[in-house]
């Protein structure tokens, strides 16, 4: 049987993890300016037009900003969890991935970023979480604020990911809670459930004050679960759809 050849990379690909090599080595911030095009094409020895595909895949990842007028050109960028979401999204919708596929992943790796965040949390951290709480509890009679209130809840679990100090957890946790925005497949919330939200963070909060990573552990893997039974009493079709 013939073997099929191997895939070689375009030039503009390659071009991209060179530059990226580039701004490493050279221990680039976020905000440095990168070399303008002109240089570039004679330092790399590529045409215009690879040099601006490569630095297109570049800014699409979210490692550099091209910037427009009088000091514009390519800057250095740090990338945030949307551009690891956007990557994500991108995979499951191609695959047609169902929206619970999102849950199950979300349910195994949470109640394990609580727990090392329950070893390694900041006050400061803390004292963002115990803001969130607070917040939720005062907007919650005002259903015209459903988006502040989600927003707060997307920044708890935030806070608690970016404490485990593991940046590859906060950005799949950010990343995943962000598709698995309930809105995106028609889910909405009883106050019954909203307010059994304020009362799971309430305890998770608890358990990360007190530092104690098993019943942190136990508590969001609580959470996640009652969130779960609720959407597939209520939701279970759209559980079942491809993310959109």
């Amino acid at each position: 049987m013939q073997r099929t050849p191997p895939r070689r990379e375009k030039s503009s690909f390659l071009l991209a993890e060179t530059i990226l090599n580039d701004i490493l080595e050279a221990h680039l911030e976020p905000g440095d300016p990168l070399p303008p095009e002109k240089e570039m094409v004679e330092k790399y020895g590529m045409g215009r037009t690879t040099v601006r595909e490569a630095l297109r895949l570049l800014e699409y990842q979210g490692a550099i900003q091209i910037r427009q007028g009088l000091n514009g050109g390519p800057y250095v960028q740090a990338p945030d969890s949307q551009h690891f979401a956007k990557t994500i999204s991108f995979m499951m919708r191609m695959e047609r991935t169902p929206f619970e596929a999102i849950v199950e992943v979300r349910s195994a790796i949470e109640p394990m970023i609580c727990q090392l965040a329950a070893e390694r949390i900041s006050p400061e951290a803390l004292d963002e979480l115990e803001r969130t709480i607070t917040g939720m509890r005062e907007i919650f009679h005002d259903r015209g604020q459903v988006a502040a209130f989600n927003d707060l809840n997307t920044r708890f679990h935030s806070v608690i990911a970016w404490s485990s100090e593991n940046p590859l957890f906060h950005h799949l946790a950010d990343s995943l809670h962000g598709i698995m925005d309930g809105a995106v497949v028609g889910m909405s919330y009883s106050s019954r459930r909203y307010l059994g939200v304020i009362a799971d963070h309430q305890l998770i909060y608890d358990a990360l004050r007190e530092r104690d990573p098993d019943a942190a552990y136990q508590k969001m893997a609580l959470h996640l679960t009652e969130w779960e039974v609720y959407a597939r009493r209520n939701f279970a079709d759209a559980l079942k759809r491809p993310i959109p």
